[in-house]
């Protein structure tokens, strides 16, 4: 009995240790509980951040399911279609907000991947997109919607999850009967994931018991909670837009950007994120106080819409539509700005290309109106032209008798000396008229000649071969007196063999003629004016280059922007028309070409004319700049920091002519960035051959060595910049955005 008692502590069954134990447990359950708590209310308050953004986004937009029943159907689309969410969530009547009867819309021929049967439903109507991978885009009326029907354009897209299975589709919806580009939106309502939350949370808080069930329960809960949050997360970047969220407080710095916006910009999301100032400071600076203004000023208003010009990698400025809206969170302690950036650069272009047609076409027919004016003149003058050509050689033949009998029997005539002349002085002028009568007469066929072959028609006629050398010789006849009243040295550098290509002489003499005039009146008077008309084919390209580059008072960076825009001109007090560019520019994108401009104040211009040889095939090219040393790891850094570079290394065996052909060879490059210390050759002699190929080429030299910097004896040329090794790239771009670009 005794044993028994003194044994009872030690006994597993003692209340007072089951006590303990069930009080440990109950404290790691409370613990528990509480983690849960606040783990289910940052992934509640996360999922509700998506889904204001998605709905609170003013781009109607809806999203179905792979059994075509719809998910989401956001409060933008509401107001487009007077539907009310409520009243098509959860069925397949996606339909009835924009046709009169069933039938599937691009997202169900997506989702049943039926990309075959597109054209039956949408014949002429639709696109592939380009901005994303099972994607189309199409535009069509509807006569259903509003009043009067509405133009949409729409986008519909495949949405995999993370394994890529095919999950749904989404389609997102454009009102451009105005020409406003609405945010793509996304509906976020998911109240039944919260009330199977709180039941979790209330059953495991009512039985002790059903622990481990509950612990699976809420484990499965969490899961489905992020499955929901990278579903949304998945749908927002797959918008056809770049969406982004900022703050509205201080400097409304931006808290999220869409990946998209570094196709459109080349710059990846993290610039925005982690630099307050990296989206304004990029803004045009003549945009930036209107767009900073804006952003600051109360946000009474629902919805704010401007555009802007931004710049991009590189270093070309490309035009926003920017609308944005507050968002509030329900607590309404938390308010957030959301937006969605679109690039309407194209839109603008092809507006502006609109009014350049009318403009064309009047000067077109200004230009018919001076042709038959041109015609009837050069008609006038050929006749007497005609009676001079015809009569020369009866005139020479004539001569040549009378010298004849002069020489046998008048070179000592008394009469000679009375009248202060003598026999070989009369026979040398003679000869010399009549030669002077030829080439005039000549001359003034060959401009009578080009006069009726620029006056003549030939809009209606088809490309034909055409060489290029041929159609500056007919400009030159055409403008040629009067450029060489500021120009003194025209020089011709037609490298052989040239291809014909495929286009309208005319249309390309005309360019010409108006670059070489252009290239006339920026030499300032007083000045001894140069042209350098270059033509050669590069077969890199398929394509043959004209360039015309003068040494005049150049362009500033401001004019450059503008000067291919129609009715733009600085000449405005001398009877310019702005038109001059603008349809220099127009002719050559008819021949799908390109027209680009190196310009640099106080040095002169370059155009240059890029014509397909088969006259169809679209010239597609960027500005690049040509990185030049020898230490291969400082070449990748640069390649890795400047998209647009080409990187070239140096070689024992290089030679300063392989960088001269190269540079012929690839006329994008704008810019040389090169070490002086090169294996080859040194930069000093590089920069001497570049300023005599390319005086408009800016070069920038850098070395380690302080000694090679300084320029040697007996070289003349001088760097656009020195820069002392190591340097940081942020002032190399500065430097870059300093000296500017080439417009192409």
């Amino acid at each position: 009995m005794g044993r028994t008692m003194k044994n009872r502590p030690n006994d597993d069954h003692d209340p007072a240790s089951e006590i303990q134990q069930l009080r440990r447990k109950l404290k790691e359950l409370k613990q528990s509980e509480t983690r849960r708590k606040r783990v289910e209310a940052d992934l509640k308050e996360s999922e509700q951040r998506l889904r204001s953004v998605i709905g609170g986004s003013p781009i109607p937009a809806f999203v179905i399911g792979k059994d075509h029943r719809i998910i989401y159907w956001n409060k933008a689309l509401e107001e487009l279609t007077d539907i009310q969410a409520g009243d098509v969530i959860g069925t397949s009547q996606q339909w009835r907000a924009f046709y009169a009867k069933k039938r599937p819309c691009m997202a169900d021929l997506l989702v049943d991947s039926a990309i075959e049967h597109i054209p039956k439903w949408y014949t002429g109507k639709y696109t592939k997109s380009r901005l994303l991978d099972e994607a189309y885009e199409a535009t069509d009326f509807f006569p259903e919607l509003g009043d009067q029907g509405k133009w949409l354009r729409f986008t519909a897209a495949i949405i995999r999850n993370a394994q890529g299975d095919l999950v749904g589709a989404v389609e997102t919806l454009e009102d451009i009967t105005h020409r406003k580009k609405a945010e793509a939106a996304l509906l976020a309502a998911h109240e039944e994931l919260e009330k199977r939350v709180q039941l979790r949370t209330a059953e495991l808080a009512r039985a002790n018991e059903a622990l481990l069930t509950e612990l699976m329960e809420r484990h499965e809960t969490q899961k489905a909670l992020k499955q929901t949050t990278d579903h949304l997360s998945l749908l927002l970047e797959s918008l056809p837009i770049i969406s982004y969220t900022r703050k509205t407080d201080g400097n409304a710095g931006i808290t999220f950007v869409s990946s998209t916006i570094e196709e459109i910009t080349g710059y990846p999301p993290q610039c925005f994120i982690e630099d307050e100032n990296f989206w304004a400071d990029h803004i045009h600076p003549d945009d930036r106080p209107r767009i900073i203004s804006e952003l600051q000023s109360e946000h009474s208003r629902d919805t704010h819409r401007y555009s802007y010009r931004f710049r991009v990698m590189d270093d070309s400025y490309r035009w926003f539509s920017d609308y944005w809206r507050l968002v509030s969170l329900p607590s309404g302690k938390t308010s957030y700005i959301v937006g969605a950036w679109q690039d309407v650069t194209e839109d603008k272009r092809i507006r502006q290309e609109g009014e350049l047609r009318l403009q064309q076409m009047i000067q077109t027919h200004k230009l018919t109106a001076l042709g038959e004016v041109v015609a009837g003149v050069a008609h006038e003058i050929n006749n007497p032209v005609s009676f001079i050509a015809y009569n020369v050689p009866v005139l020479e033949e004539i001569w040549n008798t009378v010298e004849t009998i002069l020489s046998r029997s008048g070179p000592h005539y008394p009469e000679w000396e009375n009248r202060g002349l003598s026999y070989e002085e009369v026979s040398r002028s003679m000869r010399e008229i009549i030669q002077a009568f030829k080439i005039g007469a000549n001359r003034i066929s060959r401009v009578v000649t080009s006069l009726k072959e620029f006056s003549r028609s030939d809009e209606t006629t088809q490309k034909k071969p055409v060489l290029l050398h041929e159609v500056i010789a007919g400009a030159l006849v055409i403008v040629g007196a009067q450029v060489r009243r500021t120009v003194s040295n025209i020089v011709q550098e037609i490298k052989e063999p040239l291809v014909p290509v495929r286009g309208h002489f005319q249309k390309i003499e005309q360019v010409i003629a108006n670059l070489l005039i252009n290239a006339h009146q920026s030499i300032p008077s007083g000045q001894k004016g140069s042209i350098r008309i270059r033509c050669r084919h590069i077969e890199r390209l398929k394509a043959v280059v004209v360039d015309i580059e003068d040494n005049g008072k150049g362009i500033d960076r401001e004019t450059l922007e503008h000067v291919f825009d129609p009715f733009f001109t600085t000449r405005r007090d001398c009877d310019g028309t702005g038109l001059g560019l603008s349809i220099s520019y127009g002719l050559i994108k008819e021949h799908h070409g390109l027209i680009g401009v190196m310009s640099r104040p106080g040095k002169g211009s370059r155009f240059s004319i890029y014509l397909p040889v088969d006259g169809q095939t679209d010239i597609r090219l960027f500005p690049a700049i040509l990185c030049v040393d020898h230490n291969v790891k400082y070449l990748k850094e640069l390649k890795a920091n400047f998209v647009d570079a080409v990187i070239w290394r140096s070689e024992v065996t290089d030679k300063v002519e392989d960088i001269i052909n190269f540079l012929a060879e690839n006329p994008e490059v704008d810019m040389v960035v090169g070490e002086i210390r090169l294996k080859g050759f040194d930069g000093w002699k590089l920069l001497e051959k570049i300023r005599a190929a390319c005086p408009l080429l800016p070069v920038i030299l850098y070395c380690t060595d302080k000694s090679a910097l300084q320029k040697p004896a007996g070289v003349f040329a001088t760097p656009d910049y020195i820069l002392h090794k190591p340097f940081s790239i942020d002032q190399l771009q500065t430097i870059i955005h300093e000296l500017g670009r080439q417009q192409l």
